[in-house]
């Protein structure tokens, strides 16, 4: 686990099929004693699976529901509620541009449209090499700094398309692990941090 409580990620599974191995399992099975109510885990477990699988499977939401005494109706109404938790294969950087009213006046849609032409993706899609995949998602809570993408929970805020087209094109370029990348280009980027927790 992390400072945060979540599970750092793991090797994935081999195919969307398999369940999380042993050792994460126990972890998993042990975050509900955290909490006074044992549904107060849901939201952990939902990030450590996903950050095992980098998606959220069906299986993965009925364990998860199995684990807190969550009804699967419950957790499916979570994972559709917040942008945060991926129902289906996301890029190696996933691009995560903020739509709400902040980031809209300041340019958003300008964001989503470069990312588009550079990509060749629209929102809910991933580059055929796996490499991207493009979402737009309510707001990141940079309403004075939009607009604003994540990646990974790290933020670009005060974007521009010249800004976009320099950034992916950093992205294209580093064969270094998609943590180590994206870090390294929050580095040499102006107005980037990482998320609020």
């Amino acid at each position: 686990m992390s400072r945060s409580g979540e599970t750092e990620a793991k090797e994935p599974p081999a195919s969307s099929e398999d369940g999380p191995p042993e050792s994460l399992l126990a972890e998993l099975r042990a975050l509900p004693a955290r909490y006074p109510q044992k549904r107060g885990a849901l939201l952990p477990l939902l990030h450590a699976l996903q950050a095992w699988r980098g998606h959220l499977t069906p299986a993965d939401m009925k364990l998860a529901g199995e684990l807190t005494g969550v009804a699967a109706a419950d957790v499916f109404s979570v994972v559709t509620f917040y942008t945060m938790y991926r129902q289906r294969p996301v890029g190696r950087f996933p691009i995560g541009v903020c739509r709400n009213i902040a980031c809209w006046v300041n340019g958003s849609e300008q964001i989503v449209s470069t990312v588009k032409a550079e990509l060749g993706i629209a929102p809910g899609e991933r580059t055929a090499d796996g490499r991207f995949s493009l979402e737009e998602v309510e707001c990141l809570g940079s309403c004075g700094t939009g607009p604003c993408l994540e990646i990974e929970s790290r933020y670009f805020e005060n974007l521009t398309p010249d800004k976009v087209r320099a950034l992916i094109e950093k992205l294209r370029r580093d064969d270094r692990s998609p943590s180590e990348a994206i870090l390294a280009a929050q580095r040499e980027f102006p107005a980037a941090r990482e998320a609020r927790s």
